[in-house]
């Protein structure tokens, strides 16, 4: 059965200005399976790359590695793309790659950030903008809704945005 579904969400075809077409290949983005399809077949890349020793976090395909030098960066965006091309036979966006400062990049919508306690967790100034856009929105007073109904959309942005 699960099988089944899986199968079925892969063979799904495109729904572009309301006509549907068939996909060529791979899995479709914003899919509920996508993000498990991405770490059961990126699981031979975290093996690599734990064998190297490297310092890594990924989620789905998103990956983010950790070296002390940019030329070091590099070097290991050279060898995972390689690797990426020719095991899983996957293509990298060189478009969406990059090397930086972790302090520079973003990663899931977060960057790091350094002070002198240490390493901290931040939200990109992006993601925040894009939530104010959302609230307000979600808060204008002419938008004719309840505003019970208003509320429930506000804490789902917000519970979201906590989590």
């Amino acid at each position: 059965m699960a099988l089944h579904i899986i199968r079925r969400s892969l063979m799904s075809g495109i729904m572009e200005g309301g006509n549907t077409t068939q996909r060529a290949e791979g899995a479709p983005q914003g899919c509920p399976l996508y993000p498990l399809l991405s770490n059961i077949y990126l699981d031979v890349f975290d093996k690599e790359l734990e064998r190297r020793g490297s310092a890594f976090v990924r989620c789905a395909d998103d990956c983010s590695t950790y070296v002390k030098s940019r030329r070091a960066g590099e070097r290991a965006m050279k060898t995972a793309t390689g690797f990426l091309e020719t095991k899983p036979r996957l293509t990298v966006n060189p478009e969406k790659s990059e090397v930086g400062s972790p302090s520079k990049l973003k990663f899931l919508g977060f960057s790091l950030g350094k002070d002198a306690e240490g390493a901290y967790i931040r939200v990109r100034a992006a993601s925040t903008r894009r939530l104010k856009e959302k609230i307000r929105c979600t808060t204008k007073r002419n938008r004719g809704i309840a505003l019970t109904r208003m509320l429930q959309e506000l804490k789902r942005a917000l519970t979201g945005r906590i989590n």
